[in-house]
């Protein structure tokens, strides 16, 4: 039997909403990076899409913990 961490709705709610500001902040740098020509600027904005998608995945580990099924959205 799979055992589930408790999480309050509050909880869930706010995880959900940083889960989209970090793949808001992910589609600002890429979206910057393929705008520059530089290569130690785009060098700091793939760390910052690589470190948001680290921060995504890791909150959808913890609704996924909870039991808690996370729509796919791009």
């Amino acid at each position: 039997m799979v055992q589930h961490m408790r999480m309050t709705e509050k909880e869930k709610l706010y995880i959900q909403d940083q889960i989209k500001s970090e793949q808001l902040c992910a589609k600002k740098a890429q979206l910057y990076q393929d705008q520059t020509r530089d290569p130690s600027i785009q060098g700091l904005l793939r760390q910052c899409t690589d470190k948001s998608q680290r921060h995504v995945d890791t909150l959808q580990t913890l609704l996924r913990e909870a039991g808690i099924s996370i729509p796919i959205t791009h």
